[in-house]
This record gives structure tokens, C-alpha cells and sequence, in this order.
């Protein structure tokens, strides 16, 4: 009985430990990311959770279509550095003048907690 409690404890843990590992970061961020590009209100926001929503107006949407588009065409992202334990996903958005910064931080349950784009 013992060793059945400490499985299921040691199971509900790892599934804690992993829950936003089932949303694929890297599609997730391209989705976004093509969606600001493209100044789509609705798109960019689609994967953010209800905080990150409410906190995204068309004027930041469009100042930072308006960077993106200063550097070229979007040509997509690849993969800087990650830290699955904590959600944080870092990534580099490729353009034909130049590169982004891509941060992105993942809720347990695969939403969108945080999206943030700097200069490279």
C-alpha cells in the first residue's frame, strides 16, 4: 500500500513537472510570432493566457509589426537557449536585415504566460 501511494505521489509530481511540456514551444512562438509580423490582433494572442491578454493593445502589436517589418521579411525562428523546468524558451528570429530575440515563457498549462521580443 505504501509503495502504490508513493507511486502515485511520484507520478502526479513528474505529470506537475511536465504539464507544459505538452504545448510544442517552438511552434508556439513561431505562431505568434508570425502574427505580430502580420499585425493579426487575434492570431498573436490565440495561445496567450488570460493576464498576457489583457495586457496586449493594437498599438504594441503594431509598433512591433512595424520593427519587425524595418528588418525584412520574416524567414523563421531557431532555437538560442531553454529551460523546460521553468517554461522559459529563448529563440532567435531570423529577417532578411537582421535577427530578434525571441523570449517566451510557458504556463503549466501551455499557454502563453509571457512573450517578449528585443533587439539581438
Amino acid at each position: 500500500m505504501i509503495r502504490l501511494a508513493a507511486a502515485a505521489v511520484a507520478l502526479v509530481i513528474a505529470a506537475m513537472g511536465c504539464a507544459h511540456h505538452g504545448a510544442d514551444p517552438q511552434a508556439l512562438a513561431d505562431d505568434t510570432t508570425r502574427a505580430v509580423y502580420n499585425l493579426d490582433i487575434d492570431a498573436t494572442t490565440a495561445h496567450f493566457d488570460d493576464a498576457l491578454k489583457g495586457q496586449v493593445t493594437r498599438g504594441t502589436i503594431g509598433q512591433l509589426s512595424d520593427e519587425m517589418h524595418a528588418l525584412g521579411a520574416y524567414q523563421g525562428l531557431k532555437p538560442a537557449t531553454s529551460d523546460p523546468d521553468k517554461g522559459r524558451y529563448d529563440f532567435q528570429a531570423a529577417f532578411d536585415k537582421g535577427t530578434l530575440l525571441v523570449q517566451l515563457r510557458l504556463d503549466p498549462d501551455g499557454k502563453i504566460g509571457a512573450y517578449r521580443v528585443t533587439p539581438r
